[in-house]
């Protein structure tokens, strides 16, 4: 009953602030219809990598050689299918598939030429780029061990034929999973999670500075530490479960970001993801003085996330202090689940190690947070009863 009590203190005071209810829902539809307007008309390496080699010839391993050479790729492994490859892309276990055709050697003989299939996960654009500029390289660089005026007075052959025996090798690229390279489905979706989390953190990070500030706090003597941390997130995550999910079917309806995924396995996603965020919230509610103060802390660790969870640019390209960093931030685990789930259709099975990752947290800032409100509690308690028997006194 306690917690419901609470719940329902902290609901009459969000419905009576009507600024608060504003921000809640008017602010993070407003940011997504800018982000929205502003993309919907339009180095890295190390890149997880497997070969796909039809052909097994001492031609074929030399091309793979030079990807395993290159700094852009890094080769993990060979597969025997292309369905093989699919399922490790899905999998999220590697970035690009090179594919080697069977009849490489024979249309090398024949001087036709023949194509080497380069296949990229192009849910990040920044990884679609580098596959393709370093694919072509690689490609050229070997194709160009013939010459062209050698093989013309050689070999007899006519300028075209001479042309396609120079460059044996050619390139084709084939984007999985954003083919059109639409810059809306690549970032639109992590800005939305961006902007669920700083709602969700400015206005938990407040809830109890802002008893503090003003001096309410009092009011709150009949209920314990769990109550009082349990009641008023019960409140914060319904309502900005609510308005997570409007600003979500924003980018899929009308912005027209596809997805495949499960909706179950998003709704637990964010579900988990804004419990650990709000959890975080309330321990920095605790440890600044005021309600202006808990703001900009909250804004101080929400704006930057973005830029360091990886969805942008690619973890693996940051310095290693910048990823350690990463890793203690809860967007790092959400916002790519999030694009992958919608453009790639992964499944709950590979979502479910960064949820655990998010539980954990949960596990550890939602104790921390009720033990720091407990110990607040007294210290204000203790307080408002010394004043009392100053007055009496």
């Amino acid at each position: 009953m306690g917690i419901l009590k609470v719940a329902l203190r902290e609901l009459k005071y969000i419905i009576r602030n009507k600024r608060m209810l504003v921000v809640i829902f008017m602010i993070p539809l407003l940011y997504m219809i800018l982000f929205g307007l502003m993309y919907s008309t339009h180095v890295v390496k190390d890149i997880k990598t497997v070969v796909l080699d039809y052909n097994n010839t001492a031609t074929s391993r030399a091309i793979a050689q030079g990807f395993r050479d290159s700094e852009k790729f890094d080769v993990v492994g060979q597969v025997a299918s292309e369905t093989e490859l699919r399922s490790e892309m899905e999998n999220r276990k590697i970035t690009a598939g090179i594919v080697i055709p069977a009849d490489l050697d024979a249309k090398i003989k024949t001087g036709e030429g023949s194509t080497v299939l380069v296949i990229v996960n192009g849910t990040n654009l920044l990884f679609s780029n580098a596959v393709l500029s370093a694919a072509n390289e690689i490609v050229g660089t070997f194709s160009a061990g013939a010459s062209i005026k050698a093989l013309e007075s050689g070999a007899g052959l006519l300028p075209d034929q001479a042309a396609s025996a120079a460059l044996p090798a050619r390139l084709a690229l084939r984007i999985w999973y954003n083919p059109t390279f639409n810059y809306a489905n690549f970032l639109l979706l992590g800005l939305a999670g961006t902007v669920a989390q700083q709602i969700a953190l400015l206005y938990v990070a407040s809830a109890l500075s802002r008893e503090k500030s003003l001096g309410t706090i009092n009011e709150l003597r009949p209920y314990n530490a769990i109550e009082v941390v349990l009641g008023k997130l019960t409140v914060h995550f319904l309502l900005n479960m609510l308005s997570a999910n409007l600003v979500y079917y924003l980018c899929i309806s009308y912005f027209q970001v596809p997805y495949h995924g499960s909706i179950w396995t998003f709704e637990l996603l964010i579900s988990v993801f804004l419990l650990t965020i709000m959890s975080l919230g309330v321990m920095l509610s605790i440890i600044c003085k005021n309600e202006l103060e808990a703001t900009q802390l909250a804004m101080l660790f929400a704006v930057p996330s973005f830029l360091i969870s990886g969805f942008t640019w690619p973890l693996q390209a940051m310095p290693d202090f910048v990823q350690m960093i990463s890793k203690v931030l809860p967007l790092t685990y959400f916002v790519s689940e999030v694009r992958d789930l919608a453009l790639m259709g992964i499944s709950l099975e590979q979502v479910l190690p960064n949820i655990w990752t998010l539980l954990k947290m949960t596990a550890v800032f939602l104790p921390v947070a009720i033990g720091l409100v407990h110990r607040q509690l007294k210290k204000e308690f203790r307080q408002v009863e010394e004043k009392f028997t100053e007055i009496a006194g």
